[in-house]
């Protein structure tokens, strides 16, 4: 897998963030970073925010990105009568920006069903963000460990309960964060070139042991 420079992400002014964006400080914030494209499933996530509203009113989903199907979420969120509780937010820089809105968030929601890796996960977990997504395709070999986040059902009732449970238990949400930070560190770029390395030396001792073997039958 690419790893992910963990020097990059090392701190965030999620309070700052907040602040430019008028979200109160004790306003749980629910954050989801990616390209606003069909394929990534954002309309699930407006479906399971007007049900986990329900239960939790003050609730904030923020979208960050840009992408074709923008215009046609922005419909749908306020045909849901979401426009107290999403906020799309466009592209942030990766570089500062969207590191406070890391920091600023409770807990990162992912619904894509189509991923070949997933390294946005990785970089919320990066942040001490805990991660509540989808485990299908790519995503499912970050997630399957369950260290740092927890799998969603395809529901989007079951994704708007465990959201709420996690918003609502903030031992179990920091235990998460924890554990998330410490998760993503082993998908570093450095641990992934190291992996990658052990992997060119098993192949090269195989070969070079295939080899002897080869010769030695011969002789």
């Amino acid at each position: 897998p690419t790893g992910i420079p963990m020097q990059r992400f090392t701190h965030g002014h999620g309070a700052d963030f907040r602040c430019c964006f008028a979200i109160p400080a004790e306003r749980p914030v629910a954050l989801f970073v990616g390209r606003l494209g069909h394929e990534k499933n954002v309309g699930f996530l407006l479906q399971m925010m007007q049900i986990a509203v329900r239960t939790r009113h003050d609730w904030m989903l923020l979208i960050t990105g840009e992408g074709p199907a923008r215009e046609s979420l922005q419909k749908q969120a306020q045909q849901l009568g979401l426009q107290n509780n999403v906020q799309f937010i466009g592209y942030l820089d990766r570089n500062s920006t969207l590191l406070d809105a890391y920091a600023a968030a409770d807990v990162f929601v992912f619904a894509s069903r189509t991923e070949t890796q997933g390294l946005v996960l990785l970089e919320a977990m990066a942040m001490n963000c805990p991660v509540l997504a989808l485990a299908e395709m790519g995503t499912v070999d970050i997630l399957k460990p369950q260290r740092g986040c927890m799998i969603a059902q395809h529901d989007p009732t079951a994704f708007a309960a465990s959201l709420n449970q996690l918003i609502n238990n903030p031992p179990l949400r920091q235990q998460l964060a924890v554990a998330a930070r410490t998760y993503a560190q082993e998908w570093s770029d450095t641990a992934m070139a190291a992996r990658l390395a052990q992997l060119y030396r098993q192949m090269v001792n195989g070969e070079a042991l295939a080899t002897n073997t080869l010769t030695a039958v011969k002789n």
